[in-house]
């Protein structure tokens, strides 16, 4: 399932799909791919993968009423990067993020992530729902902020700081 040369061909028509959003020019998105270790990053979303639910309740409390609902995915995923869209901060705080995650089939999924988090941790709910295809979705998309979170996710294999996997 874990593949370089997918990973690469899939953040690759991302970036050139979202090249006019950010008027970024063709020399600056070889400019972004070229920095990045694609066989580092396999590895670090290999070992960052987690299931994601479409909803999720979780309390550090004695007896908190923690839940999870369907799988959103159908597959494990990891997070590549979330910008943030909206956010109060009464009692608790209640954000709204956009969110990319690379499948394990190597596909990329974009996600709305609403968060209500009170007693910061103390108990924290997340809905999230599908946006589509993350070319075409509703996120700003930062594409030099996104090659530089995912440059800065590789840094634990660089450390050695996490398994090898063969892939």
């Amino acid at each position: 399932m874990y593949d370089m040369d997918r990973l690469k061909a899939e953040i690759t028509r991302l970036f050139y799909a979202r090249m006019d959003r950010g008027g970024h020019t063709p020399e600056e998105i070889r400019q972004y791919l070229g920095g990045l270790d694609f066989q580092a990053l396999t590895q670090t979303v290999r070992d960052r993968a987690r299931t994601v639910y479409a909803y999720t309740t979780q309390g550090r409390h004695e007896k908190s009423f923690n839940y999870r609902g369907e799988e959103l995915f159908g597959q494990r995923a990891t997070l590549l990067y979330a910008e943030d869209d909206q956010s109060t901060a009464e009692a608790a705080v209640t954000t709204r993020t956009l969110e990319l995650w690379l499948l394990e089939d190597m596909g990329l999924a974009a996600v709305a992530c609403i968060t209500v988090d009170y007693e910061n941790g103390g108990y924290i709910t997340e809905y999230r729902a599908m946006k589509g295809d993350p070319a075409e979705c509703e996120m700003c998309l930062d594409l030099e902020e996104l090659a530089q979170a995912l440059d800065q996710m590789c840094w634990p294999w660089y450390e050695h700081e996490q398994p090898v996997y063969e892939l």
